[in-house]
């Protein structure tokens, strides 16, 4: 039965991305913030101002590797366009090893646009690690003021904290998108930002910011899933309420 179910899956996704692919017909829900993304950075280019990505405290392991995987995927597209600017862009992250995914990030979206030899490592920083680490938080929000930041992206994995590292953008006027798959941090990214992401939007990044079949097609997929997982749960609770036994 579940090789039944892993095998459906892989078909619909299939028939999700030659879709995509070959029709790209479909329409994704709007949302705010990817919407304005492209706008925002285009704008911190013009300028001469940088953009600054967060990942908060996620890492490549446990239960924020894919959280961490996201955010690493909005940063190329974020990077890729910004590297046609001056002055550089900031990446902070808590966790030593995600410190290596934002490098590489960034590494290959200035070698995308032949922007190789304005790539420095120390683009990206560490600060220190620590679920909730209020040291990690100052030091991203004293990032966004000495990097002159205009548009500050915090997505993954954030708690309360996230105020610390927003007061700054606050304070002095800088564009905010923010995000968290934390209770209390998401409690925070809606209220500081005018175009927050909620919960799972952080991972649909790929699709909205690129037009890759793949990734179009994966986010089709979820979402023809999650509308036959609800149809079966009503049907079930239907059945139940009826009085079929299983």
């Amino acid at each position: 039965m579940n090789v039944l179910v892993y095998v459906i899956v892989l078909f619909v996704i299939l028939i999700m991305v030659v879709a995509a692919a070959r029709w790209r017909i479909f329409q994704f829900r709007p949302i705010a913030a990817y919407s304005a993304l492209p706008m925002l950075v285009g704008e911190a280019v013009e300028s001469d101002k940088a953009v600054h990505v967060s990942f908060g405290s996620s890492a490549v392991r446990g239960s924020t590797t894919l959280t961490a995987l996201a955010t690493a995927e909005i940063l190329y597209h974020i990077a890729e366009r910004s590297s046609l600017a001056d002055k550089p862009g900031v990446v902070t992250v808590s966790d030593a090893i995600t410190l290596g995914l934002g490098q590489d990030t960034l590494r290959r979206a200035y070698k995308a646009r032949g922007r190789l030899a304005k790539y420095r490592s120390t683009m990206a920083r560490w600060y220190p690690q620590g679920p909730q680490s209020l040291a990690f938080a100052a030091g991203a929000g004293e990032a966004i003021l000495d990097e002159d930041a205009s548009l500050n992206v915090l997505v993954g994995r954030f708690g309360p904290e996230m105020m610390l590292a927003a007061e700054n953008a606050i304070r002095y006027n800088r564009l905010l998108i923010t995000q968290s798959d934390q209770v209390e941090g998401q409690a925070v990214a809606y209220a500081v930002s005018e175009t927050p992401l909620i919960g799972e939007e952080l991972y649909v990044g790929g699709a909205y910011l690129s037009e890759s079949p793949l990734q179009i097609g994966g986010v089709l997929a979820q979402d023809v899933l999650r509308y036959i997982v609800i149809a079966t749960i009503i049907g079930l609770a239907i059945l139940s309420i009826a009085g079929t036994n299983f």
